[in-house]
């Protein structure tokens, strides 16, 4: 990428903020190296590689890496054979042979599956546990070398101690002396040269029998070696440097042992630089609320929601100093979010509008993103956004006179732009940026200029987007089937921008209301639009119409969408009770079938009976009418089933729905009487009928259930014995996985569950995802949240429906 258009695109001071997020010299250095890629499974890993990173630390905090710092220097001398380290670069080496060891534990107790990608960096990284040991059994966390380093180290520093010991006792009886009392100046014990010495008077060095190590700056006081403590002074001097042969010994002997682990340290510290990175990737996600951007090698760059990252962080940074003053009162609450795609139905779009409505941020928003994306960084926009690999982004942003190779605005512009397509001709796709394109010069000139440059860039299919304030490129880009106009929209009443892009309707720079806003006298407005003609003011003023006009439409197409999702509903409601009242109707006509038939059964087994009686009574009279009145009555009355045990009576009320056991079948309970053998009136669909209390079940009490038709009853009884309290969607598919919740809520519901468990697991966060976002969108959802901690956790979202 070129300087210029990193500089332009403010992509260096990305880079800048991230590294704030970094532990290490190390992590900074991957910084300052990062750069855009143009290989889409590189883009991809990075991109996966940082939302796990990003979930990991949003469940367990960041990856650990305390004590992480450079020793490159230090392995370096320690490479150099008969080298020896000191004690502070073991100790900084020893913090960094530790990280990996705590990294492992730290990860043996997550899932592999969650962090596939995490996983597969931790497990090439070496541990050291040998040489921790080593460093940590010798050296103290002050540095200093431990007496347990080496049997002789311990032997020479006993010897030491009771040689120190010695020469104190005689130095103090030699203070204690009455003989030395005149000439001693002060009764302390001091040392110069490394020799112990006690301070004698001026006036008695020559009485007193020693060597003099020192004078005091006044000369006043000499610092003198008693002779009777020389002999120890040298054994302590000879103790003291065979202490620092043994020390030197220790360090070359753990200097050596590093030796043995240079290029194992040299890898773990690449591994640990690119942990260190990654945690701050995570970090600046989260921080800016960031997103995984779809990644496609078409050229199609579609943008939700985005935010310029820098005026996010400008804005929390403000408001985190300032949060009383009057000028943080007047700064906005949010930065406004910009919605643009380019690449799909057209490939260049002309953005017009007022200055300072915000043209230059949606180009540096778009080119930003981009270059975001292919650094492996998420982008400040809404999921589902996507964006394109491109093989090189270009901008020319800002007026950027050359004084010094003596060149105009336009001349400098002209040059950048020259660059770009020159570059551009082999490239398979680019994305050039341009602010104010054929500015600086003539606006004729200027125009027909921008139109061949676009017109060019085209052809080449090169995704190209501008801003200008020129009317003949809006006329050009609305006769361009490749081309899109797009506009800022500008407030009318309040003569403010609103810094919303609005792609498909061209704007104008409204220069003479923003100049009547800011005080210039009317009369000179007036004149102002004179002299711009009427065809143009009217094309001005059709443009605003343009634009009220549309939102209009947008509300109106707002409020259609609402009645038609209104009109389904109902259409799905009365489908629903139209199919019960079909099935009704063909429940009771099998039910008065199979009764007629069992009646004409009943008869033919009655009449059958009667004959063989009359057969066997020789048909009297009185055989014959008996056989009569039998027909009669059997006419009259079916058989009655077989008695069944006894059941405790169902208590029901007028207004009830009841389950009618052996239609399965819900009903309204009409009314109750106080006796009788079928006291229970019920009405099924269209069809009144009498039951007894035996034949009913699953009361639903009027005052509970009145707005529940049996219909619906119907529906949640069969649903209920068939939909589960929990959903599974582990491993599937993200566009199957939001129907099959969509579809489960709606089962729920009809079963009239109260609440489920939809298990989605942590994994890379889409699934939990979806699950929210179909839960937010449900009608009837009360509240949700995740499971406890001992029933999946942040891996299951428990949801609880409205009463």
């Amino acid at each position: 990428m070129l300087s210029s258009v990193e500089k332009a695109l403010e992509y260096d001071k990305i880079k800048a903020l991230l590294k704030k997020y970094t532990a290490s010299q190390l992590g900074t250095a991957r910084v300052d190296s990062l750069t855009p890629s143009s290989d889409l499974d590189q883009v991809r890993y990075l991109q996966v590689l940082c939302s796990e990173t990003k979930f990991f630390h949003q469940l367990y905090g960041s990856i650990p890496l305390d004590g992480l710092r450079d020793i490159r220097a230090s392995l370096s001398r320690a490479d150099k054979s008969g080298s020896i380290l000191d004690t502070e670069e073991l100790l900084d080496l020893r913090k960094v042979a530790q990280i990996p060891g705590t990294i492992h534990r730290v990860f043996e107790k997550r899932d592999r599956a969650e962090f596939p990608n995490l996983f597969a960096i931790v497990d090439i990284l070496p541990v050291f546990p040998e040489l921790v040991e080593a460093i940590d059994y010798c050296i103290n966390p002050e540095g200093i070398i431990l007496d347990r380093a080496s049997p002789e180290l311990r032997a020479i520093r006993r010897k030491l101690s009771r040689l120190r010991e010695n020469i104190q006792q005689k130095l103090e009886a030699t203070l204690r002396a009455p003989e030395h009392r005149k000439a001693i100046q002060e009764p302390v014990i001091t040392s110069r040269n490394n020799r112990y010495v006690i301070p004698i008077k001026q006036e008695a060095r020559a009485s007193f029998k020693g060597i003099i190590q020192g004078q005091s700056t006044s000369g006043a006081t000499f610092f003198v070696e008693p002779l009777g403590i020389v002999q120890m002074n040298n054994d302590l001097h000879d103790a003291t440097e065979a202490e620092q042969r043994e020390i030197r010994r220790i360090l070359l002997e753990l200097t050596d042992s590093v030796r043995e682990y240079l290029y194992e340290l040299g890898v773990t510290l690449d591994i640990l630089a690119d942990l260190d990175f990654l945690n701050a990737k995570a970090r600046f996600s989260l921080h800016l609320n960031a997103v995984e951007p779809k990644l496609n090698t078409r050229g199609i760059v579609k943008l939700i929601q985005a935010r310029h990252p820098l005026l996010e962080f400008h804005l929390q940074n403000v408001r985190k100093i300032d949060t009383d003053s009057e000028q943080n009162a007047m700064l906005p609450e949010r930065i406004i979010p910009t919605n643009v795609h380019i690449g799909k139905t057209f490939k260049t779009l002309v953005i017009t509008g007022p200055n300072t409505g915000g043209k230059t941020v949606v180009l540096k928003t778009v080119g930003l993103a981009v270059l975001m994306a292919q650094s492996g960084l998420h982008i400040p926009a809404e999921h589902g956004s996507e964006v394109a690999i491109f093989d090189h982004v270009f901008a020319d942003i800002g007026d950027d006179q050359g004084i010094e190779q003596s060149l105009s605005t336009f001349s400098s512009h002209i040059t950048k732009i020259a660059g770009m397509l020159e570059t551009a001709k082999t490239a398979d796709y680019s994305l050039v940026l341009l602010d104010e394109i054929g500015a600086g010069t003539d606006p004729t000139e200027g125009a027909a200029l921008g139109m061949a440059i676009l017109d060019w860039l085209g052809e080449r299919n090169v995704n190209t987007i501008v801003t200008t304030h020129y009317g003949a490129l809006k006329a050009y880009a609305h006769t361009q089937q490749t081309m899109e106009n797009a506009s800022m929209e500008f407030d009318a009443t309040t003569l403010r921008p609103t810094y919303r892009l609005q792609i498909g309707i061209p704007g104008s720079s409204n220069a003479i209301s923003i100049a009547s806003q800011l005080g210039i006298p009317s009369e000179i407005l007036d004149e102002a639009q004179d002299f711009m003609g009427k065809n143009i003011v009217a094309v001005e003023d059709l443009l605003v119409e343009l634009q009220e006009k549309r939102e209009k439409i947008e509300a109106d197409e707002r409020d259609l969408q609402a009645k038609l999702r209104d009109a389904d509903a109902r259409y799905e409601k009365y489908n629903r009770l139209l199919q019960t009242l079909e099935t009704d109707r063909e429940t009771l006509k099998q039910q008065a079938e199979s009764e007629a038939r069992q009646i004409v059964a009943n008869s033919r087994r009655t009449v059958e009976d009667l004959i063989a009686e009359i057969r066997r009574e020789k048909a009297s009279k009185n055989s014959i009418k008996k056989a009569i009145a039998k027909t009669e009555t059997a006419k009259k009355q079916p058989k009655q089933p077989k008695k069944q045990p006894k059941q405790p009576k169902v208590k029901v009320n007028a207004g009830d729905k009841v389950r009618i056991k052996q239609l399965n079948k819900f009903a309204e309970v009409i009314s109750v009487k106080s006796r009788g053998r079928k006291p229970i009136q019920i009405l099924m669909g269209t069809m009144r009928m009498h039951v007894d209390s035996h034949e009913i079940d699953s009361v639903h009490p009027k005052q509970k259930n009145a707005n529940l038709s049996t219909s619906v009853l119907d529906i949640q009884y069969s649903k209920a014995n068939a939909v589960s309290g929990e959903l599974d969607i582990h491993g599937m598919r993200a566009a199957a996985a939001a129907d099959e919740v969509r579809k489960y809520l709606d089962n729920a519901v009809l079963a009239g569950l109260p609440s489920v468990r939809i298990l989605h697991g942590r994994g890379t966060g889409v699934l939990r995802q979806i699950v929210r976002e179909a839960l937010q969108e449900y009608p009837y959802i009360a509240n949700y949240q995740y499971a406890p901690f001992d029933e999946g956790g942040e891996g299951v979202t428990v949801a609880t429906f409205k009463e």
